[in-house]
């Protein structure tokens, strides 16, 4: 298996692997990127090709190509594993039994569960029916593989006939344990809808509740399986598996709220669409989509809940600089009701879908209230201006500035005061140093300068010498480090050097070098002082005068060669 790895590691480099998920730019010999991992505006994230490993110095993430895939595509080792051998052409031996126990399983797992679901529905009239009457063919519940869970204990014996473990099936999600301690199916009288993952394999179900569930008002009406060691929701969109060649050639795709909505609108030919599914959007979703589009066309509910949504979600939207419209749903509340009745319904509405702030603006300011009311026209032009904020392009900023003193009345004069205070405020956000000071300050301040020496010392030969220069005060652990430059704890500190001085010119670099030495220099004296401080309190109470006078004599050395570095700084 190692020879495996190996192999894949020689024919897949690491930035061809990771320029299929964020955009890498150079930084000297390295390249640099916003971590996907985190919420960052700032690059923290390296990647060096030489040694073939990316670390996050935001969030302290880091590895190889393989720890990538597994935490970006939410896959255990096996899986990551094959995927790239896929990509690399290579034929994998017999992977671990263990792991494939671990993780593997689970997908045998869903998709069983799913297999069974699908059977249950073709027993189900009832179910089929209200399918069909919401607009669904044939064809489309087969595609898209819609299934019933009878629920009770019917899944649990169904995979205990199948010798699957029920501890496997309760970590897939499948099934739960009631207080009376018998197992039983998780998903209770409700229509499946089964999520896949970007490489097909089932990983999770929404269940609609259905007949005589429904009628429980403690029952929610959707429910989605809980997270698991494949299923992490902030990572996967419903149908993504299924649109995203057509998102791809499009550079569009369309967002719906639920399932159905999106069933509908594929079915009726808008085949570049992803649903939500109550999940709401995430960074990791959206660096996947900005990766293959730039303009996103949202159709959520018409209703108040929808217009929040669509807020929260034009937010985000802005920071990853996607150009975003709004269909008008009219009179109709969701796509799949609006479908049901006209099937050309989404592709005029699309076709005529609105930018997002023009549909924002005319909304709130439609209302009579808000243009007689001062004080609640102040809070929705704030609201807005907050949203506005957000977006990347100053030019589109100006435009949408231009257009809500139109609609508001507000002069734009006004508007360019109250978003400017509302900018110095988000203003807040940690700069480079604070940033860095945090990531290291743990430990002695002696180390913290000791770490931003060593990744100095990477950044060229003549820094390195002039570390190397005053090893002496080096605490040993970080001295080795230079003094291995090809073992793996070099591997960090190489990237480091990138993150934090990577757009420095030398002569910057110079006086950051002389001054990190010299702050070097005190806490190792301010150290040594302080041990000596406890050697002389130790030999004045044993009577010691010697060693007291020796510890004396080089407390006073110490003292003046902290002069030395502090006098004229």
């Amino acid at each position: 298996m190692s020879k495996d790895i190996d192999t894949i590691k020689e024919r897949l480099s690491v930035v061809e692997v990771l320029q299929t998920y964020i955009t890498l730019t150079p930084a000297g010999k390295n390249l640099k990127a916003n971590c996907p991992f985190h919420n960052e505006k700032t690059p923290s994230f390296i990647v060096s090709p030489d040694r073939g490993r990316w670390h996050c110095f935001g969030c302290g993430e880091g590895g190889d190509i393989i720890t990538f895939v597994m935490k970006y595509e939410n896959l255990e080792f096996p899986e990551a594993l094959r995927f790239l051998a896929e990509k690399a052409g290579v034929q994998l031996a017999n992977i671990n039994p263990q792991h494939q126990r671990e993780f593997g399983i689970l997908y045998d797992i869903n998709e069983e569960a799913k297999s069974f679901f699908v059977e249950a529905l073709k027993k189900n009239s009832a179910a089929l029916n209200y399918l069909k009457t919401r607009g669904l063919t044939d064809e489309t519940i087969k595609e898209f593989e819609i299934g019933f869970s009878p629920g009770g204990e019917s899944l649990t014996l169904h995979l205990i006939q199948k010798k699957y473990a029920v501890a496997d099936a309760v970590r897939a999600g499948l099934l739960y344990r009631n207080s009376r301690g018998l197992y039983r199916d998780r998903f209770d009288g409700r229509i499946m809808f089964p999520i896949l993952n970007h490489i097909g394999k089932t990983v999770a179900f929404t269940g609609r509740v259905f007949g005589v569930s429904a009628e429980n008002p403690d029952n929610p009406k959707y429910m989605n399986s809980p997270e698991s060691p494949v299923f992490n929701k902030s990572r996967i969109l419903y149908g993504l598996n299924k649109t995203k060649n057509d998102i791809a050639k499009t550079k569009i795709f369309v967002v719906v709220e639920g399932q159905m909505d999106f069933l509908m609108s594929w079915q009726c030919g808008i085949k570049n669409c992803v649903a939500v599914s109550g999940t709401g959007f995430t960074e990791q979703h959206l660096e996947r989509l900005r990766k293959i589009s730039d303009t996103a066309i949202v159709s959520f509910d018409n209703d108040d809940a929808g217009r929040k949504a669509l807020e929260r979600t034009l937010s985000l939207f802005n920071a990853y600089d996607f150009h975003t419209k709004v269909i008008s749903l009219g009179d109709f509340k969701d796509p799949a009701d609006a479908l049901l009745k006209d099937p050309q319904f989404m592709e005029r509405a699309v076709i005529d879908a609105r930018s997002a702030f023009q549909f924002l603006f005319q909304t709130y300011f439609k209302s009579e209230k808000i243009r007689g009311d001062i004080v609640l026209k102040k809070r929705v032009v704030h609201h807005l201006l907050e949203i506005l904020s957000s977006l990347k392009s100053s030019v589109e900023r100006s435009e949408w500035l231009r257009e809500l003193s139109r609609e508001s009345s507000v002069p734009e004069t006004s508007l360019n005061i109250e978003l400017e205070l509302i900018e110095s405020q988000k203003k807040g956000e940690e700069t480079k140093q604070e940033r860095v000071k945090e990531i290291y300050s743990q430990g002695r301040r002696i180390d913290v300068i000791a770490r931003q020496l060593i990744s100095l010392a990477f950044t060229n030969d003549r820094f390195k010498d002039i570390v190397l220069t005053n090893k002496e005060f080096m605490p040993r652990p970080f001295l080795s480090v230079l003094e291995n430059p090809g073992a793996e704890s070099a591997t960090v500190f190489q990237m480091q050097s990138t993150y934090l001085f990577g757009s420095a010119d030398n002569i910057d670099l110079e006086e950051e070098a002389k001054e990190l030495i010299r702050q070097l220099q005190l806490e190792y004296y301010r150290e040594m002082q302080e041990t000596l401080k406890r050697e002389m309190k130790n030999a004045e109470a044993c009577g010691e005068d010697e060693k007291l006078l020796e510890a004396t004599r080089k407390f006073q050395d110490c003292t003046q060669k902290i002069n030395s570095l502090t006098i004229n700084v």
